[in-house]
């Protein structure tokens, strides 16, 4: 063999080796792939789930009846959010739970409730609560009951504010609009504040989203790697061959069979006996040899005196056959 013949058959081999080594690792990385998707898929969910807990969690806060002022104050802060004026999707939900404890024994008595977007909520806000109820202006927001409150009945507020620094009044009301109410006098403010509602709502959903898209792609990268180690794409005599040859390779005999049937088989099979000639020889490796019977099948020789049984309908038998001097099949015995 010259020198190039030689160097051909390294180049040969090596680059077998290289695509058998690329080909295990794309296995792996397909792997290694996969179990990533899934591990996305549960950390975004959870993820998502934190950050929905985190925007649907309210800041409470409280306030009761001041006999001195005759009404309920409440400085609440700053409130964060998306700085957008105007009533929008951005607003930040506040809700409201006032209970007259001790109402004014008049009839006809209202609460009233002030939401007013000022830095001191110890000045006087008169000017601005009469702004506010004209209802002109979305930073300083009056609301009041429609019925008669009765004694120790609750009643629901709720606003949509800007970010801002607000300041909470809750006062009870007569029927000519005007402020009531004596130093005896009670009531109680039970407010939540949802300031993180947008923020974490919009997080989780794009957390979804890239979970669904993790799970897409753990599905995509599954479905592959299932095809790859079930052998999908393999054809059905490719799968035989290659159990035939999986079977030889832990377990063939030491010699090559005996030589073919001396007569005809004993069971189902042909009228006479096939032509005799060596196992070996081309004229035995192209002949399949046909039996008869209920189920018509063929057995069709391999490597080594070895033969495979395909049935009619196309499909093989996966028992490896030898062939006995009396020319009956029979399934291969490992020694």
């Amino acid at each position: 063999m010259s020198d190039e013949e030689l160097d051909a058959a390294g180049a040969l081999s090596v680059d077998e080796d290289q695509d058998e080594l690329l080909e295990e690792l794309s296995l792996e990385e397909r792997k290694e792939r996969l179990k990533k998707a899934r591990w996305n898929v549960f950390m975004y969910l959870g993820v998502a789930a934190i950050l929905f807990g985190f925007a649907l969690f309210p800041m409470p806060f409280s306030a009761e009846y001041d006999g001195f002022t005759q009404s309920a104050e409440k400085d609440i802060g700053l409130v964060w959010g998306v700085p957008v004026d105007g009533e929008d999707i951005f607003d930040v939900p506040v809700r409201l739970t006032v209970t007259a404890t001790k109402p004014p024994s008049q009839s006809n008595v209202h609460i009233g409730v002030y939401m007013i977007e000022q830095e001191d909520c110890a000045s006087n806000l008169g000017t601005y609560t009469t702004e506010a109820r004209e209802g002109d202006s979305h930073s300083y927001q009056y609301k009041e009951t429609k019925e008669s409150v009765q004694v120790d009945g609750e009643y629901e507020f709720e606003f949509a504010i800007d970010p801002g620094h607000y300041c909470v009044i809750v006062e009870y009301m007569g029927a000519d609009g005007e402020k009531i109410g004596q130093s005896s006098d009670g009531l109680s403010v039970r407010g939540k504040l949802y300031p993180n509602q947008f923020f974490g709502g919009l997080l989780g959903i794009i957390c979804l989203c890239l979970s669904g898209a993790a799970f897409v792609g753990a599905q995509k990268h599954g479905s592959v790697l299932r095809s790859i180690l079930e052998g999908e794409n393999e054809t059905t005599e490719s799968k035989v061959l290659s159990e035939v040859n999986k079977s030889r390779i832990a377990s063939g005999p030491s010699g090559p069979p005996g030589s073919g049937p001396s007569g005809p088989p004993q069971s189902a099979g042909p009228t006479a006996p096939p032509e005799t000639a060596p196992v070996g020889s081309a004229d035995a490796l192209s002949a399949p040899v046909v039996a008869e019977g209920e189920a018509a099948y063929t057995f069709e020789p391999a490597e080594n005196g070895y033969f495979f049984k395909k049935m009619a309908d196309g499909t093989y038998d996966q028992t490896v056959f030898v062939q006995g001097e009396d020319g009956e099949y029979t399934p291969y015995q490992a020694e």
